[in-house]
């Protein structure tokens, strides 16, 4: 009567190799179900959605040589672009503008057009990782941004 279940001793060199494949196979498919479990998202996590670049910004901006006070609000629509307006302290009047995002990016840097009574340009803005605060650089249209323009949380101190 021929055993149906061989003892270790009984084995061949096919037997060796056949349940050092099955071995391989059941690693591979234990890694396999692993990589498809979903990760628990960290708290800590950078990734935020586009909708939180939208609000209200309180900040400075370079104008006729001097650091004066800027309000920026800050809107998104459905595709992640960004509209807005601003205001900033011009000689004691107020001007104000709007704002238009340029090109299409999800980044936390953007390039927007600025446009108010002076004429048009570009802003270019670079949002810190929690996207409460942008460090940017504008200048009048067909010259490079380099003039100072800053946003951060209204209820935090403008420096």
């Amino acid at each position: 009567m021929t055993n149906k279940y061989p003892l270790p001793s009984e084995t061949s060199a096919s037997f060796t190799y056949k349940s050092k494949l099955r071995a391989l196979v059941r690693f591979a498919g234990i890694c396999l179900t692993v990589g498809m479990l979903p990760l628990p998202v960290s708290a800590h996590s950078t990734a935020k959605p586009v909708s939180s670049l939208a609000g209200h910004y309180c900040g400075k901006l370079l104008s006729s040589g001097r650091l004066v006070d800027v309000e920026t609000s800050l809107q998104i629509d459905k595709q992640g672009h960004i509209s807005g307006t601003y205001r900033f302290d011009d000689d004691g009047t107020t001007t104000t503008g709007s704002l238009s995002e340029v090109g299409t990016t999800t980044s936390r840097e953007r390039t927007l057009r600025w446009f108010d009574k002076y004429g048009m340009g570009l802003l270019t803005i670079r949002f810190d990782r929690s996207h409460h605060h942008f460090e940017g650089l504008w200048a009048p249209q067909d010259t490079t941004p380099n003039y100072t323009w800053s946003g951060g949380d209204c209820a935090a101190p403008i420096s």
